[in-house]
């Protein structure tokens, strides 16, 4: 059987190693999550842009067809001899297709920008998701202290440390024999020692 300081100090290490590599995978996984999160932005604010000028272009078709329109209907009542109230009206009818025409392509703009906005926020929720799991798996603190100390104490448990009452410094063991420091202050001396409290 090994010794118990030695069991205790490997089980220290062991469990050490283990909440850093924890830590780093979170790390990382964190690091990645927002790296994606960089990704989508710049793919949401790409669709936002391809939105606009599609909407620029279809407002400024809109905008041509109108002008041809509103030609055809000066022309066709100059031809026509219409006067007064049947060209206005006519020409009215042109303004008034024209509004609803450019209002219907600035509505489904409106529409599409909204979606993004919404797959947009839907992205962020995911990402924060991603962080806040990664963030739940590491140890910081206390809690690692905690974890280390836990692991040594039953490493040095194992090791039959705890056994007289001794910390495995070579006394005899006898069996009214009662240490003046405890194993377990000395475990918390030493923690307070490590960790700074």
């Amino acid at each position: 059987m090994c010794d118990p300081i030695t069991m205790a100090t490997v089980a220290a290490i062991g469990k050490a190693s283990e909440i850093s590599a924890t830590n780093q995978a979170a790390e990382a996984a964190q690091d990645a999550a927002i790296d994606q999160q960089m990704i989508m932005n710049a793919q949401r604010v790409q669709e936002m842009e391809d939105v606009n000028r599609k909407a620029g272009m279809e407002l400024t078709q809109q905008k041509r067809e109108s002008l041809r329109a509103q030609a055809t209907a000066r022309t066709a009542s100059a031809e026509s001899g219409a006067v007064g109230g049947v060209a206005l009206r006519n020409l009215a009818n042109v303004y008034m297709q024209d509004g609803i025409n450019s209002g219907s392509i600035v509505a489904l703009s409106e529409s599409e920008l909204t979606q993004i906005g919404t797959q947009s926020q839907a992205d962020f929720l995911s990402t924060r998701s991603a962080i806040n799991q990664a963030e739940a798996k590491k140890s910081t603190g206390l809690d690692a202290a905690l974890q280390i100390g836990v692991a040594s104490g039953t490493a040095y448990a194992a090791g039959g440390g705890f056994e007289g009452g001794t910390l495995g410094a070579g006394t005899v063991n006898t069996p009214g024999y009662v240490p003046k420091t405890s194993s377990w202050d000395a475990s918390k001396a030493a923690f307070r020692k490590t960790w700074g409290f």
